[in-house]
């Protein structure tokens, strides 16, 4: 064979596969069309909000999930039983109860906050409070909504943080050391 001949293939030698299929018409499709993972969970995206000004990355990350895989975006802001003291957390005991319009003005405070933030617009969202443990809370939120992904927050370094995880734990360790979904964790 010469180089002239017909039968050579001028192409490179390297060749990539074949064209990937097109995705079944019963996948469920982002609103972008972009093909769903087969494997992605029905509900929200689930995010923990502690207070609106120190969790704007996190918040920006699933305001951006919610709207490329065309879910709502589930906030959920767990109050501790615990005090703030000034090197930490202080448990408080159950017989010393919070007022409720104490706990609502919180909570409206937060929706002010967040909406103001302009991180969600365009998002379909809604705000759950609840009380406990933030981890515990989350995964228990994410299984019963069957959430398609949580977002946490991963908190910044220094001794003040540092006291806070020793009080209360690092919420995002305790979310990916119990998930049973994605999770991603924003620093």
């Amino acid at each position: 064979m010469t180089a002239t001949d017909p039968s050579i293939d001028p192409a490179p030698a390297t060749r990539s596969g074949p064209a990937t299929p097109p995705a079944p018409a019963d996948r469920a499709m982002s609103p972008h069309g972009i093909p769903l993972p087969p494997d992605l969970r029905g509900g929200p995206i689930v995010a923990g909000v502690d207070d609106a000004t120190a969790c704007g990355r996190p918040l920006r990350a699933a305001a951006f999930l919610a709207l490329a895989t065309g879910r709502p975006l589930l906030l959920v802001h767990v109050r501790r039983r615990a005090m703030p003291m000034v090197e930490g957390y202080v448990p408080i005991p159950e017989e010393v109860g919070i007022s409720d319009e104490a706990e609502d003005a919180v909570e409206a405070e937060l929706v002010r906050a967040l909406t103001e933030s302009g991180d969600l617009t365009g998002v379909s969202w809604e705000l759950l409070s609840t009380t406990g443990e933030a981890g515990s809370e989350l995964v228990r939120i994410a299984e019963d909504r069957d959430a398609a992904c949580v977002v946490v927050g991963k908190r910044h370094s220094g001794f003040g943080e540092f006291l806070h995880r020793i009080a209360s734990g690092s919420v995002s360790r305790a979310v990916v050391a119990r998930q049973k979904f994605p999770v991603l964790v924003v620093p």
